[in-house]
């Protein structure tokens, strides 16, 4: 991904419970991204910085004797992710804030309010989506929620039932 003009890669996860087999089977939505930011570590790592571009839906996995898995994928679904801030307007951002606050009350975390005020709403609800601390199936259902409105409800409402302590299906990480 490096090499290439572009710097484009896909990501995608594993199906739960097949993480640690040799060739897991993988989830049905993932997410092409643009590396923005690379660094070498020193000890034969890299630190990334991966932008999201857009989802897609697995069609196949290609044979291919990479050390990376390769994919034949399916971008038509996930056409509005190409425009930026799509749906924005019909996202309760009062509603992501609050759960946001009760959030960071709860778990004593420290949150810069001042930039979190001046995100875009767009930005808001995918970084709070991608950096929510829940478990797979959670973020699973973020990546495929349909449009940005029902991804921010969706990340609303599992910060409810995890604050309230329900018997949802919420896995911390």
């Amino acid at each position: 991904a490096l090499a290439g003009p572009s710097r484009l890669i896909g990501m995608i996860q594993p199906r739960e419970g097949e993480e640690e087999t040799e060739r897991p089977g993988l989830m049905p939505v993932g997410c092409v991204g643009r590396l923005t930011e690379v660094a070498e570590t020193g000890d034969g790592r890299y630190l990334i910085t991966l932008s999201g571009v857009a989802r897609f839906r697995l069609v196949s996995e290609i044979a291919a004797d990479t050390p990376y898995r390769q994919a034949q994928v399916d971008f038509s679904g996930f056409g509005d992710d190409f425009v930026p801030h799509t749906g924005a307007d019909a996202v309760d951002r009062e509603a992501v804030l609050v759960a946001l606050r009760a959030f960071s009350e709860a778990r004593s975390v420290e949150i810069d309010w001042e930039d979190v005020a001046q995100a875009p709403t767009e930005a808001l609800v995918n970084a709070l989506s991608m950096m929510s601390p829940y478990g797979i199936k959670e973020k699973q259902a973020l990546l495929e929620a349909p449009d940005l409105k029902t991804r921010a409800s969706l990340l609303v409402a599992i910060t409810e039932i995890d604050l309230g302590g329900g018997d949802g299906d919420i896995t911390m990480q």
